[in-house]
């Protein structure tokens, strides 16, 4: 099964003359309104950078927010919109209508919000991996929040350019995380809004992700309290009794940037976990193996040139950080906006707000002054140390990638030409699908390693143990 719902796959983009487009702008979109789960790992590969104190810095108090009506009436999809809140929060709405520049042409007159890229020009394995996926042909860098609606219509693993409709294997499931009126119609509805047509259900839609996706603002209450909310049911009952040990602010970023696959009985998402413990790439590829323990293992999609059942991986930053040990920064009390949201603003009628231009800590000159580098956090250079993280990740990614390639043809091969009975096809299969997927989660992931330097090598590591393994049986 084609896994549409992917968040397309990278943040705020670079010219593809420089290196990767998540290198200096890690999440400038593909988050959740309110809060980006992106946080820069404040550790060295495989051990903590100790700076002059290893607590979080005692972490502002935003002002109370003024109980108020919004200025317009709810939608049609009982969502009081982005627009209907700017006068009651203006600088809130300021803020979050700036990631407006992140379209698809890129800002020339801001190098942050530049051209998106086209991933399968980016990774030239991409068609060959995955073969049999609506990845392997379209998969584009994202736009920002205010484009979410736009760019899922238009993917053409959903929407047939030819005939000018959506295809008929694109079902609503496809729509969440991409809307906050689709959230609404999730809570209304329950999981029967997933397996609908995504054409019908999409027609319905006029809001991308806004207020509604993180903030008790619309359906929830009557007034604009401002309080955070984990509107994706599905995660909440992943993270299960576990939630009381995340910031909420974070958990309205990992409702959308997580893992997670769509049950084959009514094509909701479902995260192949319950609690902390068991966010790791290891138990989650034991958990597809046998399909939650029931014997029958899960498949996405099969390649048609190997016969390999594989999986998709998604986009598990909320993993990355948080999941099994967890990250540096998490093990020290941060969570995604204080990385990516700035802390606490000053307007200059001094009122203060959280800004909700969601850019990359390394873009925030005034963040890594007072709480990243030396003398005011943790980093003697954080933009360095995240250049050296991401490197070391990205050149494992390709080098590793090409092997997969080169696996793929092989076994394809194999396949066509008979050279290989049943069982030694079936050892090499297993093989690839379990290099693919460690592969596949670090690759997916937003932030290049940074997140989580050592897991990213430990997950490539085995990848690139799977993948030699295989390699070795030709």
């Amino acid at each position: 099964m084609q896994m549409e719902m992917q968040t397309e796959k990278r943040t705020a983009r670079m010219s593809k003359g420089k290196r990767r487009a998540r290198l200096r702008s890690l999440c400038v979109a593909g988050a959740v309104c309110a809060l980006v789960v992106a946080l820069v790992a404040c550790a060295p590969r495989g051990e903590v950078d100790p700076g002059p104190s290893s607590e979080a810095p005692p972490k502002p108090q935003p002002t109370a927010p003024v109980a108020a009506t919004p200025t317009a009436e709810k939608n049609a999809a009982g969502v009081w919109t982005a627009e209907a809140w700017k006068d009651i929060y203006p600088h809130e709405y300021e803020t979050y209508m700036l990631n407006a520049m992140n379209d698809t042409d890129g800002n020339a007159s801001d190098p942050v919000f530049e051209k998106r890229g086209d991933m399968v020009k980016l990774y030239p394995m991409l068609p060959v991996i995955w073969a049999g996926t609506g990845f392997n042909k379209f998969y584009n860098e994202p736009n920002g929040h205010n484009y979410t609606l736009d760019d899922i219509r238009v993917s053409g693993r959903v929407w047939d350019a030819e005939k000018g409709v959506f295809k008929e294997t694109a079902f609503a499931n496809c729509l969440t995380c991409k809307s906050a009126d689709f959230t609404a119609l999730y809570q209304q509805q329950g999981n029967s809004i997933f397996s609908q047509p995504m054409g019908e259900v999409s027609a319905l839609l006029t809001e991308p992700i806004s207020c509604f996706n993180c903030h008790e603002n619309s359906l929830a209450t009557d007034a604009g309290t401002g309080s955070l909310a984990v509107t994706q049911k599905f995660f909440m009952e992943a993270l299960g009794s576990d939630a009381d040990k995340v910031d909420v602010a974070s958990q309205t970023c990992g409702q959308c940037h997580n893992e997670y696959y769509f049950s084959p009985a009514d094509k909701a998402p479902t995260n192949p976990y319950k609690g902390l413990a068991q966010m790791t790439p290891e138990a989650m590829y034991e958990y597809y193996r046998t399909a939650g323990k029931d014997g029958t293992p899960f498949v996405d999609y099969t390649n048609p040139d190997t016969g390999t059942t594989q999986l998709k991986t998604q986009h598990p930053e909320f993993e990355f950080v948080f999941g099994g040990a967890g990250s540096s920064m998490a093990g020290r009390g941060y969570g995604c906006a204080d990385c990516h949201m700035g802390g606490e603003q000053v307007a200059d009628d001094g009122t203060t707000y959280t800004s909700h231009l969601l850019i990359s800590p390394l873009e925030n000159k005034e963040l890594l002054a007072t709480s990243c580098n030396m003398g005011a956090g943790c980093h003697t250079d954080l933009a360095t140390q995240v250049e050296a993280w991401q490197k070391a990740s990205e050149d494992k990614v390709m080098s590793i990638g090409a092997k997969l390639e080169d696996l793929n043809k092989r076994l394809a091969a194999a396949v066509a030409d008979g050279s290989m009975d049943e069982a030694q096809l079936g050892a090499v299969r297993e093989l690839n699908r379990e290099s693919q997927w460690y592969w596949d989660y670090v690759m997916v992931e937003n932030s290049e390693g940074a997140h989580n330097p050592k897991l990213s090598d430990d997950t490539l590591a085995k990848s690139e143990a799977a993948v030699d393994k295989a390699l070795a049986l030709f």
